[in-house]
């Protein structure tokens, strides 16, 4: 009868190292997570940061957009989904032009691009913040023989993709070989970030 009181004390001892132990590594993961989520959060908001600066050279300041929800909604309608977020850009406390990220839908998931325009309705510049696109075909999205047909564009003109080789108008963005539905959704990512600036230098007047 001692014995099995002795094996009762010994199991409740066990079951409570156990739990304790438990407890401790849970409490040791979930501040392991904190950390790592902070730090992610920290470099994605760097990379952000880098991308605006990068399409729009000039500014010293950005301020982010304020209910860019229902102005994408406004602005590009059914496109509205894949506007992420705007930014205006000053030099000297004056505007000089916005920053709008969006996100098409590419061949292998969301393309996250950033536009840059100038307040006379140019772009001026474009980056891929992140892809999934295929290696050595959607992927070359990011090279800068694909992204400076996007420099200089009006926002006022729709572009359409044509195959490579084949261009003959102002509003038509080369497509890159092999890769259409790349072309495409940056394409669209650019047409929309057209629609969603128009409205936004119009409420800045």
């Amino acid at each position: 009868m001692e014995k099995d009181k002795i094996d009762v004390k010994h199991v409740v001892h066990v079951a409570l190292v156990l739990l304790i132990i438990s407890a401790v590594a849970a409490a040791l993961l979930g501040m392991t997570n904190a950390v790592t989520k902070s730090r992610i959060a920290k470099q994605v908001e760097q990379t952000n940061i880098e991308a605006r600066q990068k399409v729009l050279k000039d500014a010293d300041k950005f301020t982010e957009v304020k209910d860019i929800k229902s102005i994408a909604k406004k602005a590009a309608k059914s496109n509205a989904g894949i506007v992420n977020e705007a930014y205006k850009g000053y030099k000297n406390g004056k505007l000089i032009g916005y920053t709008v990220k969006v996100s098409p839908k590419g061949y292998g998931g969301e393309v996250e691009l950033l536009f840059g325009f100038n307040t006379s309705g140019k772009t001026t510049g474009i980056t891929v913040i992140s892809n999934s696109e295929t290696a050595g075909l959607g992927a070359r999205c990011t090279e800068p023989s694909f992204q400076k047909q996007f420099k200089g564009l009006s926002a006022d003109t729709t572009y359409t993709v044509v195959k490579h080789g084949s261009k003959n108008s102002d509003n038509q963005i080369e497509a890159l070989a092999g890769a259409t539905i790349t072309s495409r959704a940056v394409t669209l990512g650019l047409n929309t970030s057209d629609q969603v600036y128009k409205v936004l230098s119009q409420e800045a007047k």
